[in-house]
């Protein structure tokens, strides 16, 4: 059965951006704005919620925060109310777990009033207004905002030999009940897949027999964390960036790679402490191969239920192959236009599968100027490095909650920055 509801904004898809976005609204007479999720729960990354896992970012860059630090939304309200404040602060060394931080998105989305199960099946216009299909309700809406989120990439060599024991890092926790006795074959070179190197190496995932990591044409890179570099995700250098012509902007994101896909220091000291400990100090070792600069070309089945990977090494240009038991592919997540926009494609501004975004995160459609889409975390090209990081998602929301009202409903941070932008 099928109910129908009303929204003035629709925000489809309750991941970190649209529950600021809610978070940050919430306070404001206009709009309101409903959240709606496919899952039956509010989890951020739950295959990647590993043991030990922290964030690249401080916990100040929260939902709201970097907007509005009075905010009863804030993670250290959620933590107040929780009764752990002090507890927190003195454990958690300046740092915030990736398990503690999904605590505080799923205590905020119940607070917000998010409603679960609502998996959108299509999105239409009736010439008034957008008609949203979820599996629950539809839904007559006057505004969009898309926070969908991006998908698990796969290399195309792997695409025809998905599931099993073919798994995506995004899934580690749900499809991977045992690596015991098995060989194990990794893939990527960045966050997610050190966090899942060490975790198979910690064994708590059953201790496999061997890990073979191959980590990409980068190799094992330290994560650019410094200072000047993590001013990209100053809301000043994003409009800075969005007025560069766009093949100044291609050179920018391509030279500014190391601050996205690299692996933090603090998480390469762990994986090199232990493999130490496995080479000299454990009574049972784990053998292991790293093997940096190396690309999957070809990942195949063989007949006793194995996988077999051909891999080229790009330094010394030789092909290898082997077998293993289970193949993890910790190879990233690309943007991609959901299939419920299907009714509206033809009038949106999508090439090759890119958004063309306006300033305020807004798409130029051809509907009616009353009826807005805006989309969240899908504008690298046009914003920025920095656009799918935590760092941005309360001044994007505040941007895109001010576009909305057609006045400055959020204040803007004035903040200065260090970068000389301009001459």
């Amino acid at each position: 059965m099928t109910y129908e509801r009303q929204a003035e904004v629709l925000a489809i898809g309750a991941g970190p951006a649209n529950l600021s976005l809610a978070a940050l609204g919430a306070p404001l007479a206009r709009p309101e704005i409903s959240v709606v999720e496919s899952r039956d729960s509010v989890s951020w990354h739950p295959g990647l919620l590993l043991d030990g896992s922290r964030l690249q970012v401080s916990g100040v860059k929260d939902l709201v925060s970097l907007v509005d630090p009075r905010s009863r939304y804030s993670f250290l309200n959620f933590l107040s109310e929780q009764g752990r404040l002090y507890r927190h602060l003195i454990s958690s060394g300046g740092t915030v777990s990736r398990k503690e931080f999904d605590q505080y998105f799923r205590w905020a989305a119940a607070e917000l009033g998010v409603h679960l199960n609502q998996h959108v099946k299509s999105v239409e216009h009736d010439g008034t207004g957008f008609l949203v299909h979820s599996s629950q309700s539809r839904w007559r809406v006057k505004d969009l905002v898309l926070g969908v989120g991006q998908r698990p990439y796969l290399p195309p060599c792997a695409r025809e030999v998905r599931g099993g024991r073919v798994t995506h890092a995004a899934r580690f926790h749900q499809e991977v009940a045992s690596l015991a006795g098995q060989e194990v074959l990794l893939v990527g070179g960045g966050q997610s897949a050190g966090e899942v190197a060490l975790e198979v190496l910690s064994g708590r995932a059953g201790r496999p027999r061997g890990l073979t990591w191959i980590t990409g044409g980068d190799g094992l890179t330290p994560l650019d964390e410094s200072p000047f570099s993590t001013e990209w995700a100053h809301p000043h250098y994003v409009e800075h960036f969005r007025e560069l012509p766009v093949d100044r902007r291609r050179a920018l994101l391509r030279r500014q790679r190391p601050a996205q896909t690299g692996i933090s220091g603090h998480l390469l000291g762990e994986i090199y402490r232990r493999l130490y400990e496995l080479d000299y100090l454990d009574e049972q070792p784990i053998r292991h191969g790293l093997h940096p600069h190396c690309e999957l070309v070809r990942l195949t089945t063989t007949g006793t239920g194995r996988y077999r990977a051909a891999v080229r090494d790009r330094t010394a240009d030789t092909w290898h192959e082997f077998e293993a038991d289970h193949v993890i592919l910790a190879t990233g997540f690309r943007p991609e236009v959901p299939d419920f926009l299907s009714p509206l494609l033809e009038r949106l501004p999508i090439t090759d599968g890119v958004y063309h975004v306006d300033e305020d995160y807004s798409l130029s459609w051809d509907g009616p100027a009353g009826n807005r889409i805006y989309v969240q975390n899908a504008a690298q090209g046009s914003h920025g490095i920095a656009d799918p990081n935590l760092s941005l998602a309360a001044w994007r929301s505040a941007v895109i909650l001010n576009s909305l009202t057609g006045r400055e409903a959020c204040r803007l941070p004035r903040a200065d920055i260090t970068l000389a932008l301009d001459w």
